[in-house]
């Protein structure tokens, strides 16, 4: 017999069905993706000058590297990125152990490149994620 708390995304993996621990909604994810993305551009403008926005060459990826840089070090630092932390939800991997160094960093570096975050398997998970033995979770 299956319990009501068997039921919904992330059963699969062994997450609650809602609440704390729980598959991260969409919702929150582009809300934390747009988030980091515009924290991005403020410091990539403050450091490197309002060419990020405009000129060709080196300065057109420092949106990008900051971003990388940010993202990497936060979610080592603290699970999330900044925008994950302001949404209230962050990544963690399945089997309960901590993230480490090499995960978030790979994770981010895999989300940089676009195509493996939006090819999405089961449970919401998109492909660095199923690499990676991680997912996005509610923090609250």
């Amino acid at each position: 017999m299956t319990s009501s708390s068997d039921i919904g995304p992330g059963a699969g993996v062994g997450l609650p069905a809602d609440g704390k621990g729980s598959l991260a909604g969409w919702w929150p994810r582009i809300a934390a993706l747009v988030g980091d993305w515009a924290a991005s551009m403020v410091v990539a403008v403050a450091v490197f000058g309002t060419g990020v926005m405009t000129e060709s060459g080196w300065r057109s990826f420092m949106v990008l590297a900051v971003f990388f840089v940010q993202a990497s070090i936060l979610t080592v630092i603290t699970g999330g990125s900044f925008g994950q932390l302001v949404a209230g939800i962050g990544v963690v991997r399945l089997d309960g152990r901590e993230l480490g160094v090499w995960r978030p960093v790979l994770r981010t570096l895999l989300k940089c490149l676009v195509v493996p975050v939006v090819v999405v398997g089961a449970e919401r998970r998109h492909l660095a994620d199923l690499m990676l033995g991680t997912a996005v979770v509610n923090r609250r």
